[in-house]
């Protein structure tokens, strides 16, 4: 293990990687039975995307601990399946089959690895600038305890407006005793603590009721064969027309856009976690990003929507992950869910959302290190920060940030301040918003 993810070098041990690759792995497992619910909307099997949804994770979270060695696990991305199932699919949208979803998904991926094999990958990760690093790790922080109180029905979403949800319903009222749990373990400096906190929530959701007993235990892979190596590229732009291509390279562009973003956003939030004292950036987050459109690539290949870097993976971190034994350690876990998969079920997202936001707490605390002196460093950070939880968005946030930043330091006539990546990154980003 020592030779393969130099654990004495990045301050880890073995038991400590397990920890949080199995804390990693039930923070995520609700995915293995999400994803199925949206892209059968698009007309697929849904236990054929299950297993689809198993593998692509396994194999993107292996291929990032192989190519990288960093801790992040990967699975059929939130906000992407229901791009791809309500609008790519949706015939009133643009109409595609299931099979041409997953066909324009590869291309997405194979640019997106394109771009991470070229020089071009380092100019846009030295294109953010230290303040915005700062101010994507607590909007990360901010996002990702948003993502539990929603999961959790704490928060929820009202004529389009987010408000405070029954604290009484048994699904509020279980978070809330998990977070409870976790929270008095953490000021125990009890070892584990969050892993502990969502078994305990899920041993409370048992005996209340509210967490159903899986009728069996062992599942069978076969159905995959009906929506593996289904793509259909012929059928992208034949016969569309010119609006047809245009809507195709428009559909192409914003979906490598918010791929490459959001993972690069994920990174440099959690990359002074994974790193030794001061540094910012991930040494490897180049590796992090191909590994991620590898990711892309084979799970169009094997049936699902994009495979990307998963926000989860900072429960694993926070918990001490520091190598890629702790992305190994989900992979095998999504492996046994093909076959145990109403095991994996017991894990709730009652019983992720406490983890969640404690996680959420730790990412915030980067908002410290933030320059609030100058208003031309300030107004661009704040709004980063801002926009990724509300626009619910790593990439929009990013997005918003960079403009800003541009934007503010022509005002203040730094121009020495604005380098050409990041004017050229400003330039896309509005480019991505108009489109």
């Amino acid at each position: 293990m020592e030779r393969l993810f130099h654990l004495g070098e990045k301050g880890t041990t073995v038991r400590r990687e397990l920890n949080a690759g199995v804390t990693t792995f039930f923070a995520m497992a609700y995915i293995i039975f999400v994803n199925p619910v949206f892209l059968s909307a698009a007309g697929m099997d849904p236990q054929a995307v299950m297993i689809s949804t198993c593998i692509g994770a396994a194999v993107g979270s292996i291929l990032g601990a192989v190519i990288s060695n960093m801790p992040y696990a990967m699975a059929p991305g939130m906000g992407l399946n229901t791009f791809f199932a309500f609008t790519l699919c949706s015939p009133a949208m643009y109409g595609y089959t299931w099979q041409q979803a997953l066909a324009l998904t590869f291309i997405a991926g194979c640019l997106f690895l394109l771009i991470t094999l070229l020089p071009l990958r380092d100019k846009i990760i030295a294109a953010v600038p230290r303040n915005l690093q700062r101010a994507i790790a607590a909007g990360i922080g901010l996002f990702i305890a948003l993502i539990g109180l929603l999961n959790a029905g704490i928060i929820v979403m009202t004529d389009g407006f987010p408000a405070l949800g029954s604290l009484g319903s048994p699904l509020s009222l279980l978070t809330l005793f998990g977070l409870l749990v976790t929270v008095i373990l953490l000021l125990l400096r009890v070892k584990a603590p969050l892993l502990l906190g969502m078994i305990a929530t899920v041993a409370a959701g048992l005996v209340t009721g509210q967490t159903a007993l899986p009728s069996g235990i062992a599942s069978m892979p076969g159905a995959l064969s009906l929506v593996f190596g289904k793509l259909d590229f012929h059928g992208l732009v034949t016969g569309k027309g010119l609006s047809g291509v245009i809507a195709f390279a428009s559909l192409l562009f914003s979906m490598t856009m918010v791929d490459m973003f959001d993972t690069l956003g994920f990174l440099i939030g959690t990359g002074s976690q994974t790193e030794k004292a001061g540094a910012e950036l991930p040494k490897r987050t180049g590796k992090a990003l191909t590994a991620d459109a590898l990711a892309t690539v084979f799970g169009a290949v094997c049936g699902t929507s994009t495979v990307t870097t998963y926000a989860e993976s900072s429960a694993g971190i926070a918990v001490g992950g520091r190598t890629g034994l702790t992305a190994l350690v989900t992979a095998c876990g999504f492996l046994l869910a093909v076959f145990f998969s109403p095991l994996a079920g017991l894990f709730t997202a009652a019983a992720a959302a406490p983890a969640l936001i404690v996680v959420g707490m730790f990412l915030v605390a980067d908002v410290r290190k933030i320059d609030f002196s100058q208003a031309d460093e300030a107004i661009p950070a704040f709004l980063t920060l801002l926009m990724i939880p509300l626009s619910y968005s790593i990439t929009a946030g990013i997005g918003f940030g960079f403009i800003a930043w541009v934007v503010c330091k022509a005002a203040a006539r730094k121009w020495s301040e604005i380098r050409l990546p990041t004017l050229v990154a400003a330039a896309v980003f509005a480019a991505y918003f108009c489109l």
